[in-house]
């Protein structure tokens, strides 16, 4: 037995031996560039006792190989001297590379021919990519020129768009390219008919003509076939949009578009259980009917039970023009809001015009008119108000997980007059946020909140109207609406202004967890002499299925009687 494995051990030498692969070494290139260009071309077909001309074969392909990797650097005429030698074990191969001078662009010469030789979209794609006569000529940038020509002319309609000539001319010798391209746009097709499906067949036609955004004859776009499909996704309307251009059969420089559409359900019930510091337990109910006939009207009633706050809230909302995101919302509201600071018992009524402002901005006209019995510090009456007012709001999201980027600005004007009114005023409020990146995994959030009010009694104006801060989405550390002008007896009974900042450091550390620290500062004044407030805290946030939910420790800084305060939030301390 032992003489039968003292056979088998020579012939697992020589196994390991013809199995065994060879080694290249190349010196010239970067550390990078040479791993990648042996990665590329692996020795797999050639052993240590494979014959030379097998050898060669590889030396030749990693020749290749180098040549390749260069001229997408721009190097078009290197030195190569390669080594190709047996010893006692494998083979060995030795690559020497001297890279020489760049290759530099020399000409460049494109034409643009067709419907779109006119058409500013090409100029600009070509000012953007244009390479520079002069510097290395880069195959990597020759490609882009061409996808971002080819980009251009599908998003704008031109189908039939063509490279006529696309050609690179080397001279390594003179260290030299020319480019030179015809790009044929050909013609640029434009919209046909708009044919829109729908399943359950549940809106009227008219409706669904609110949606074209374009009339037959217009130029062509893939820009405008997207911004339909997100205005009916936008609608509320739909659960799926299925938006597909005729580009196969087009036909006299036309294409027409199918759109298939599914409707979402027509009644929806919607209700939950919560809590928040600053409202306690919070029991919320909702109905809402999507399409109450079929010119696209809706409706929807809102029920939200806390100890802080009952309110009972239902609307009526028509569709406006068409083409445009706009709606008529006529609601009413009955609520009770009991703080520490202030009672209040409300009813009121509305109506609102809500559509696409400038700058891409949503804005909304309203005219409301309400009662609000109040009692706030030595402060106990009735006002009856007819208040017009403007807001406008714009939101940007650059990113959403691990932690949302991006910021939002929203602004608002209301005001009361008499004798329409019970008093007179004018109100405005501003809010902005902004989160910022810092790595991959963190972000600074700033906020900032302005008001002011101008009014010739403070203690006519009802509850709603003053400004009061603290509270989880103010000043933390401090109670709700704890924080404003003072009357004689001690009581808090709202100011005329508002200023209130806070910044926010958060760093996501595992999952949808995330912990953050902070430090919030400002009030509700009748002067902006007035002392300011603080708080820092540190907190946990958990991104969870029905959104943010924040847990913050804060510390009053200027606050004696309490050490901190706990305040459980959701929703998103971006938005």
């Amino acid at each position: 037995m032992l003489f039968r494995y003292l056979l088998i051990i020579p012939a697992l030498l020589v196994a390991s031996h013809s199995l065994a692969r060879p080694v290249a070494t190349i010196d010239g290139l970067s550390n990078d560039l040479a791993a990648r260009v042996i990665e590329r071309t692996p020795s797999d077909g050639v052993r240590c006792d494979s014959p030379r001309w097998v050898a060669r074969t590889w030396s030749r392909d990693l020749e290749e190989e180098i040549r390749r990797s260069l001229r997408a650097r721009s190097f078009y005429a290197p030195e190569i001297a390669s080594r190709l030698e047996r010893d006692d074990v494998c083979w060995q191969l030795s690559v020497t590379v001297d890279r020489g001078e760049a290759t530099l662009l020399r000409g460049f010469d494109v034409t643009i021919t067709g419907e779109g030789g006119d058409d500013p979209a090409f100029a600009a794609a070509l000012d953007n990519l244009r390479p520079a006569t002069g510097r290395p000529f880069r195959e990597d940038a020759h490609e882009a020129l061409k996808r971002g020509l080819r980009r251009v002319a599908l998003e704008r309609g031109y189908l039939d768009s063509r490279f006529v000539t696309a050609r690179v001319d080397v001279y390594p010798a003179e260290l030299a390219a020319d480019v030179s391209m015809e790009f044929s746009t050909g013609i640029r097709y434009r919209f046909g008919d708009t044919r829109f499906t729908v399943e359950p067949d549940m809106l009227g036609a008219s409706m669904l003509e609110r949606f074209r955004l374009f009339e037959p004859g217009e130029h062509y776009s893939n820009q405008d076939v997207e911004r339909l499909r997100r205005r009916l996704l936008q609608s509320g309307y739909f659960d799926s949009v299925d938006v597909n251009p005729q580009t196969e059969v087009r036909a006299d420089g036309n294409i027409d578009l199918d759109v298939d559409l599914g409707l979402r359900p027509r009644h929806e019930f919607s209700g939950g259980f919560g809590f928040a510091t600053d409202f306690g337990p919070r029991i919320k109910a909702a109905y809402e009917n999507r399409y109450l006939n079929q010119r696209g009207h809706q409706g929807a009633v809102r029920l939200n039970l806390s100890p802080v706050l009952q309110e009972l809230y239902s609307d009526y909302r028509m569709p406006l023009r068409r083409g445009d995101d706009a709606w008529l919302i006529m609601d009413a509201t009955v609520s009770r809001e009991d703080t520490d600071s202030a009672e209040s018992i409300t009813q009121a009524v509305g109506v609102r015009r809500v559509r696409s402002g400038p700058w891409g901005t949503r804005l909304t006209e309203s005219l409301n008119l309400q009662r609000e019995d109040f009692d706030v510090a030595s402060d106990d009456d009735v006002a009856i108000l007819l208040m017009p007012g403007i807001a406008i709001s714009k939101t940007r999201q650059t990113r959403q997980r691990p932690l949302e980027i991006g910021w939002r600005l929203d602004g608002q004007v209301r005001g009361a007059s008499t004798p329409l009114s019970s008093t007179s005023f004018l109100q405005f409020y501003s809010r902005g946020s902004l989160a910022l990146p810092l790595g991959e995994r963190a972000r600074a959030v700033g906020r900032v909140e302005l008001g002011t009010t101008l009014a010739s009694s403070l203690s006519k104006l009802p509850t709603s109207i003053r400004y009061f801060a603290g509270g989880d989405r103010s000043i933390r550390g401090y109670k709700l609406d704890a924080l404003g002008p003072t009357d004689a007896e001690g009581e808090v009974s709202g100011g005329r202004h508002l200023a209130v900042a806070s910044i926010e450091l958060e760093r996501a550390i595992r999952g949808n967890w995330s912990v953050a620290v902070f430090a919030d500062t400002g009030g509700a004044f009748n002067t902006f002499s007035e002392k300011v407030s603080s708080g820092v805290g540190v907190g946990v946030r958990w991104l969870s299925p029905v959104g943010p939910i924040r847990l913050d420790v804060a510390h009053p800084l200027d606050d004696d009687g309490t050490s901190v305060r706990l305040h459980i939030g959701v929703g998103s301390s971006f938005q």
